[in-house]
């Protein structure tokens, strides 16, 4: 049972990356952010990228 939800986690961080990638172009594509739009996408920067990265860990990890 503890495979199943911790596999469930990685899949949502995979499938949270294209999620990211959309809410950074929103936020981007806003003429006159406001200071909490700036940090929203700051935020969303930083979910990418941290997504990403738990992905690559997750997929090419030597102990499965």
């Amino acid at each position: 049972m503890d495979n199943i939800i911790n596999n469930l986690s990685h899949f949502g961080d995979i499938c949270a990356i294209p999620l990211f990638g959309m809410l950074i172009t929103y936020f981007y594509n806003i003429e006159k952010k406001t200071r909490l739009e700036y940090v929203l996408l700051y935020f969303a920067v930083l979910g990418f990228i941290s997504d990403i990265l738990f992905t690559y860990i997750y997929l090419f990890s030597t102990q499965k």
